[in-house]
């Protein structure tokens, strides 16, 4: 379930710290832009991390980066693919309400939830969205962190990960 955010609902460490070094590269009432991140300061965060382009009036999302651990949850490369992208050729739909409310300047969203993934809907997510903006107000780069979930135990090195395709061909 997506929801106004709320940092205390944060049940993850790594989501924490994320949402701290966001916090901290906020100016007032101005956002960071995406040249504000800087890997180097969130090594430990990176494998969960990803960076979407929106696309017009928040109508889709373009994956500018995405970590290790988001790459094999998904079980495949998601660099340059759109969200619509990935629904059609997996054959799933990704919930993207808070996507969409986080890049209209709603906030930042927490979400956590099942997995939309074949192969995954026993995993639960875990999932932080951010806004950056170029020009300090106009959304245009949402931040993400995911942290997954196998059973009980966060899956830093998802041990199912090989093998698996997302979604029908």
């Amino acid at each position: 379930m997506g929801k106004a955010f709320d940092p205390a609902d944060l049940p993850d460490n790594k989501l924490q710290k994320l949402f701290a070094y966001w916090r901290a590269l906020c100016e007032g009432d101005l956002l960071p832009s995406r040249q504000d991140i800087d890997p180097v300061e969130i090594p430990d965060l990176l494998p969960n991390v990803f960076l979407l382009d929106v696309v017009g009036d928040a109508e889709d999302f373009h994956f500018r980066l995405a970590g290790s651990q988001v790459e094999d949850a998904f079980s495949m490369p998601l660099r340059g693919k759109s969200i619509a992208d990935i629904q059609r050729r997996a054959g799933i739909r990704i919930p993207m309400e808070h996507h969409i409310e986080v890049a209209r300047g709603g906030g930042p969203r927490y979400r956590e939830g099942k997995m939309h993934v074949a192969g995954r809907e026993h995993w639960e997510i875990h999932r932080l969205l951010l806004p950056l903006a170029s020009d300090g107000r106009s959304i245009d780069v949402l931040m993400g962190g995911a942290v997954f979930m196998h059973g009980s135990r966060v899956g830093d090195q998802p041990d199912e990960a090989q093998g698996h395709q997302a979604g029908a061909p």
